[in-house]
């Protein structure tokens, strides 16, 4: 897995010498760096990242000159740039460990298990609807077809409205009534206007919610299929507040084994997830909830939604300005505070519900599953509250 214990940044600007067919350019070129031996480390690994990035410069390339804060990025190399909470491996009581967890905070606080081998399977509800009805939801779940349908009748009322109401202004001004009429005849149309527009959204929300309640008996079906195709394999499935778990209980697996691939594939995987399963080389599994999701909490103890200050790695120097690193620890302290508060707000929610489990071992003689699949799947499930009755965050 690759997630570091230590981060640096460091950011330098070079300027190039002019020459006769050029004039002087200047690049301010920022790089991350990471380490697992200690800051320093890290932030001599910064530097170096920053001379090459600067060679590539003066060759002329075209390079990136900073990079982005989140926390990690889309396929450029860089690890998970997430602080370490936890790290433990199972099975707990054994002499030789066979399963690696290492539990991260997110970019907005919320703890996350990092496993090296046991599969975990992230879909998002947008990818089976457009999966399902492709007509009607794009890519991002947003639905199309339903609202595209009724623009043309919603734009040629308007129209016809607006014709009426330049009629009746015309009629008002030559006949030298009161405006009165045109009013009451506006608030007529608003109300027919409001009225139509009020009972649309409602059949589209009634489709989505009739849609979304179709995806638990198709993951369910894609299940049963699979382990009939597939006896020796064995699953657990779970529902998150924006889609479903799955975890394969039945054998280890690297997240590079073309079983993978296949199992990504089938169960139609979140693709963003599958592209940082596949560079960081782990599986993922949020553990609790998502600060905007605790939504009683947030209102009534004004926890704020956004983790005070995400760069958990740039500790105060010691030869630097000292309001500078009173600065510095002043942030790291409300992180501090706010991550308290955060992790005592989110015990009122779970991360995911338990569904039901698919096992096809029980019709075959495939050998039993690692007892540290067993272990991991009993400590998510108590770390997830699935069987809490709590609200899903």
């Amino acid at each position: 897995m690759l997630i570091p214990k230590y981060w640096a940044q460091h950011k330098q600007q070079f300027r190039s010498l002019a020459t006769a067919d050029n004039l002087p350019k200047q690049a301010t070129i920022k790089r991350y760096g990471w380490s697992d031996t200690s800051q320093v480390a890290a932030l001599d690994h910064a530097k170096t990242r920053v001379f090459e990035a600067h060679k590539h410069w003066l060759a002329g390339e075209d390079i990136l000159r900073r990079e982005r804060k989140e926390e990690y990025n889309e396929g450029n190399g860089i690890p998970i740039r997430e602080q370490i909470f936890a790290e433990q491996t199972f099975p707990q009581n054994a002499s030789v460990s066979i399963t690696q967890v290492i539990v991260t905070r997110n970019s907005y606080g919320a703890q996350v298990a990092n496993v090296d081998n046991i599969a975990i399977i992230d879909v998002d509800n947008a990818e089976l609807l457009h999966h399902l009805y492709s007509d009607h939801y794009d890519r991002h779940g947003f639905i199309i077809t339903a609202a595209n349908q009724n623009q043309p009748i919603t734009k040629g009322l308007v129209w016809s409205f607006v014709i009426i109401f330049a009629l009746i202004a015309s009629i008002i001004a030559w006949q030298s009534w009161s405006w009165l009429w045109l009013i009451v005849v506006m608030v007529a149309a608003t109300a027919f206007l409001w009225q139509k527009a009020s009972k649309e959204e409602q059949a589209r929300q009634q489709k989505i919610d009739a849609d979304l309640a179709s995806l638990l008996s198709f993951m369910t079906d894609l299940m049963q299929k699979r382990i009939g195709n597939y006896p020796d394999e064995a699953f657990r499935l779970y529902k998150t507040p924006a889609g479903f778990r799955i975890i394969a209980i039945h054998d280890t697996v690297l997240p590079s084994d073309r079983l993978i691939a296949e199992w990504f594939e089938y169960f139609h995987a979140d693709a963003n997830y599958v592209r940082l399963c596949q560079s960081q080389q782990c599986f993922r599994a949020r553990l609790t909830s998502k600060p905007w999701r605790m939504t009683e909490v947030t209102e009534t103890n004004k926890l704020s939604k956004n983790i005070p200050t995400k760069d958990f790695w740039s500790m105060p120097i010691d030869d630097v300005d000292s309001e500078e690193n009173e600065l510095r620890y002043a942030e790291l302290e409300a992180r501090e505070k706010w991550l308290a508060d955060y992790d005592k707000f989110a015990k009122g929610y779970k991360a995911c519900r338990y569904v039901e489990s698919f096992d096809g071992r029980e019709v075959s003689d495939s050998k039993p599953a690692p007892d540290a699949i067993g272990e991991f799947v009993d400590w998510h499930d108590r770390v997830c509250r699935v069987d809490k009755d709590l609200p899903l965050g």
